[in-house]
């Protein structure tokens, strides 16, 4: 028995030891496969990186017409920048011009905003140097009332002494007309004298003539709606004219007329008499107003 175990026991642990067929021929397919899947992964690897590579473009050659691609020298890079800086001078210029035709749109349209306020200034430019035709308002017919309404009224406002009368010398005195009416007098005239006179009562007071409806001295080219114009008439006064007047031995009158033009080219005439005694300087007045009878205006 002893001798049994001892012949047949090596074989039997090299049989133990030894692998089954079947299993070493897994094994080797096993280590096989990996080889192969090692291999085919490094060739893909180098298949992929080859057509990479060959796809590669090599560089084109240089044209002037498009000097920023494919540059290749100084000098191209140069002439790259500078086409790049005439690009863009011309852009700023094309800039330029549409802000210059912006402010060209922009000044017409001012313009022909401003157009009535420019006419309506030249138009009152003409009125006020006085052109040789008055201005109408309208060349169709209006009523009388409407004239009465819109016309310009030039009326004495006021009679001063421009100085105390001399015992022996002249005495001078302004007179202002005033425009009370709605619209312009063009070519204003006036024409004044004055005069003392030995007689106290207004009612014996004489109505002294002015000239007829001709040429009088030419006093404004044009005025203006309340504005004002002033002349000076004087005479000689007298021994003591003062202490006359106010003794109620003397009166001094003014008369005369002024003559304009309204705005529908109508000829008007405004006459008057003013005299001074010591009547009206006891009131204050200084100059009254007499009642002729032919006043028009």
């Amino acid at each position: 028995m002893s001798l049994c175990v001892i012949v047949f026991a090596p074989y039997r642990a090299a049989a133990q030891e030894a692998p089954d067929a079947g299993e070493a021929a897994s094994e080797q397919t096993e280590a096989g496969g990996e080889s192969l899947e090692g291999e085919s992964l490094e060739a893909e690897s180098s298949d992929s990186e080859a057509p990479a590579d060959e796809a590669k473009p090599e560089a084109g050659p240089w044209d002037v017409s498009d000097p920023c691609a494919n540059v290749q020298h100084p000098y191209q890079a140069e002439v790259c920048q500078q086409s790049r800086a005439a690009a863009a001078s011309e852009a700023t210029a094309r800039l330029t011009r549409l802000v210059m035709l912006i402010g060209l749109l922009a000044l017409l349209i001012l313009l022909l905003m401003l157009w009535p306020v420019i006419t309506a200034a030249l138009a009152a430019r003409r009125a006020a140097e006085g052109s040789a035709a008055p201005v109408r308002l309208s060349s169709s017919p209006r009523s009388a009332d409407r004239e009465a309404e819109l016309r310009a009224y030039v009326d004495v406002d006021s009679l001063e002494f421009i100085e105390t009368p001399d015992a022996d010398g002249t005495v001078k005195v302004k007179i202002t007309y005033r425009n009370s009416g709605q619209t312009p007098a063009f070519k204003l005239e006036s024409l004044a004298e004055m005069e003392v006179v030995d007689i106290a009562d207004e009612d014996d007071l004489p109505i002294r003539p002015v000239p007829d409806d001709g040429p009088l001295a030419p006093s404004r080219p044009r005025l203006g709606r309340d504005g004002t114009a002033t002349a000076i008439v004087q005479c000689d006064a007298g021994p003591n004219l003062a202490d006359r007047v106010t003794n109620g031995k003397a009166t001094i009158l003014v008369w005369g007329a002024a003559g304009y033009y309204d705005v529908f080219d109508r000829r008007r005439r405004t006459i008057f008499q003013y005299f001074c005694n010591a009547e009206t300087l006891d009131t204050g007045e200084m100059f009254r107003p007499v009642v002729r009878g032919d006043e028009t205006g």
